[in-house]
């Protein structure tokens, strides 16, 4: 009896084993199938934030540039220099503008990178292109977003001459103006990131219509 009882123990010993041994391979397989994906997803992340610090110095540049020659070419170094309270808040208002905004078509040229992981160099290349389509659509749009504030607001206050004002250094206007330049850009951003999802969307029907 002890005899048959050891064996049927090592028997039963064996079969789990051996059950065991193809569920083991399984979870191994998506365990590597995580890590790799989790390596993936840093990668992303890792080029969002070299893009993102690419872009600073230019945003920075770009907007304190378009700035000047919305207030009729004055140097803006040397306003805040001279302790210009109102021009201050105003390019403070224009970097965080042009900043914001182009994050959203950062977000979206990662988001069109993840097409990469998808397998197939087609669907790489399609999240590329529309990648950088996002983040050029979004520098031209930043752009467009400030020039057009500039314009509504002479027409609102025709009683009121900004660039004087600002080079008065008046800080009621910079606050204003800052002001309507974050939350403008805060509905900007949005729209960048929906622009960013069409381009995708677009190009991946525009390419399966075309294997069709």
């Amino acid at each position: 009896m002890l005899v048959q009882s050891a064996r049927g123990l090592r028997c039963g010993a064996l079969g789990a084993l051996a059950l065991a041994q193809p569920a083991f391979a399984a979870e191994s397989t998506g365990g590597w199938a995580a890590v790799g994906g989790s390596l993936g997803g840093l990668l992303l992340g890792v080029i969002q934030l070299i893009v993102g610090l690419s872009l600073a110095a230019f945003s920075i540049t770009k907007g304190l540039q378009l700035l000047s020659r919305l207030l009729g070419g004055i140097d803006i170094w040397a306003q805040i220099r001279s302790r210009n309270v109102a021009v201050a808040l105003l390019a403070a208002g224009v970097v965080i503008s042009y900043t914001r905004v182009i994050s959203g078509g950062i977000d979206a040229m990662t988001r069109s990178l993840l097409t990469l992981g998808t397998g197939g160099v087609l669907n790489g290349v399609i999240g590329l292109v529309a990648g950088v389509i996002n983040l050029g659509v979004a520098i031209a749009v930043a752009s467009f977003a400030i020039t057009i504030v500039f314009r509504v607001m002479d027409k609102l206050t025709e009683g009121l001459d900004e660039n004087a004002e600002f080079k008065a250094g008046n800080p009621a206007v910079g606050v204003l103006y800052c002001g309507i330049l974050i939350g403008v850009s805060s509905l900007v951003a949005a729209g960048v990131t929906g622009i960013g999802s069409g381009v995708s969307l677009f190009l991946g029907a525009l390419v399966d219509a075309i294997r069709g």
